[in-house]
Parts: structure tokens; C-alpha cells; sequence
């Protein structure tokens, strides 16, 4: 398989209808930006209108060994300004994260878009993603699967209004077509800058494989959380290593 893999525009387009097609609340769009070369290193920009008027863009950077946002990220930007809009936010922040994606040459690697399920196509499945990776150098790969569980978690002080609130786990149960039992994530605290989060759906998952490593898998996660007026949506990259 050759280090750079097809990943269209047609992603962004497909998540750019979430905000304006939800019923309530608001629905990040997501756009991946790339991988570093050997696949240690993601990036991805996470955008949208909070209480349906202040544009804001965050773009992550994602250790995928850890799992962890690199030090100093992600970079946050709110436009408060009568003038402002959602083109603004986005190319402002991206360019105050143009270093970092210089550094690790992300645009060069975009990685493979190997499975899509966005929260407004109906009918389909929550909690579970399955899709296989593309192969230039052998036979197809077979299936992976991953499933999507709830964990449960104390509830944080700024969440005393709400009923409850939920972490989640993520397990590995198919691997290239056999059946196979991996824990990838599990939450043991909602991380402060969640929410009060009370649902999560499988959104996603990219494949990217380096030259000269094993391949890395990212879970693209919808975190749902309670709002006044319905439910905030945002994104967690997580990678998996099969």
C-alpha cells in the first residue's frame, strides 16, 4: 500500500449540511487535515456556530501512541466581531495552525476515509462501524468492526442539572475478518472540556499507513452533550492500533 492514500473533499462537503440540518443544539462539522509520515502525528479541524451566531474553529493534533493532544493544542479561536463569520474563524485559525501542520508535513498524508456515518443519514447504525482498508500490494484486506459502549462515570459538578451523564468505551471485535476482542478506549472521567455528554455515535474511520509501519486506524466519535436548547455535538479522534 503506498504512503499516500485517497481522502476527497467530499468529506467536508458531506459533514458541512450537520449544523443547519440538525433539529436543535449544535452539530461540529469536522474536516481531517492529515497524518505525519510515519503516522505518529493527526490533525483535524472541528468548526461551527455556538448558540447559532459566534463562529469558532479548533484544530487538534493528535499523538497517536497516546492518544493525547499534543502540548500547546489544540488551537481555539471564538469571533466575536459584528463582521464576523464561519470563513474567517476557520482560515484564522488554520493559519495559527499552519506551523505545526507544516511540521509534520500533515497535507502531504491525508490517509484513507474508509467508512462514514454521519448522525443525519437514517437508519443507520449508532454504535458500530465496519469497513476494510484498500490494498495495492496484495489481496484485499479483510473486515475490521468497531463498537462503541458506554462507560459509567462520576458526574462532574457543572453537570448537576443534568440526569446523567456517560463516558464511553471502544472495543476492536473484528479484525482483518476474524473475530477478535480489543479494549482500545475506556473513559474512567468526563475530561472537562467534554461537556456534559450523554450520547456518543460512531462517526467515522480513517486508515493511514506509513512506509515503514503498521498501519494506524483513527474512530471518528460523536460526542453528544446536553444543551439548553437540545444537544452540542463534537468530535474526538481516537486511534486504534490493530
Amino acid at each position: 500500500m503506498t504512503k499516500r492514500m485517497f481522502m476527497g473533499g467530499f468529506f467536508a462537503a458531506l459533514l458541512t449540511g450537520m449544523a443547519a440540518t440538525a433539529s436543535a443544539g449544535d452539530i461540529a462539522n469536522m474536516q481531517p487535515v492529515g497524518f505525519s509520515a510515519d503516522g505518529k502525528i493527526f490533525a483535524f479541524q472541528e468548526f461551527g456556530m455556538k448558540d447559532g451566531k459566534v463562529p469558532y474553529s479548533d484544530t487538534f493534533f493528535i499523538d497517536t501512541e497516546t492518544g493525547e493532544n499534543l502540548e500547546g493544542t489544540p488551537f481555539h479561536l471564538e469571533l466575536t466581531d459584528k463582521d464576523a463569520d464561519l470563513s474567517k474563524a476557520r482560515r484564522q485559525n488554520l493559519t495559527a495552525a499552519r506551523k505545526q501542520m507544516d511540521k509534520y508535513d500533515l497535507l502531504t498524508n491525508p490517509g484513507l476515509i474508509a467508512a462514514f456515518n454521519p448522525p443525519t443519514e437514517l437508519g443507520s447504525p449508532m454504535k458500530t462501524i465496519r469497513y476494510t482498508t484498500l490494498a495495492n500490494d496484495g489481496p484485499p484486506r479483510g473486515a475490521y468492526t468497531l463498537l462503541l459502549g458506554d462507560a459509567d462515570v462520576a458526574k462532574p459538578d457543572s453537570c448537576k442539572d443534568v440526569n446523567r451523564v456517560t463516558g464511553f468505551t471502544l472495543q476492536l471485535i473484528e479484525k482483518d475478518g476474524a473475530p477478535h476482542r480489543q479494549l482500545v478506549h475506556e473513559d474512567k472521567s468526563l475530561p472537562d472540556d467534554r461537556g456534559c455528554t450523554v450520547e456518543y455515535r460512531m462517526g467515522g474511520a480513517l486508515v493511514y499507513q506509513p512506509e515503514s509501519a503498521k498501519p494506524v486506524h483513527i474512530a471518528l466519535i460523536l460526542a453528544l452533550s446536553a444543551a439548553p436548547d437540545g444537544r452540542n455535538g463534537r468530535w474526538i479522534a481516537v486511534p486504534v492500533h490493530p
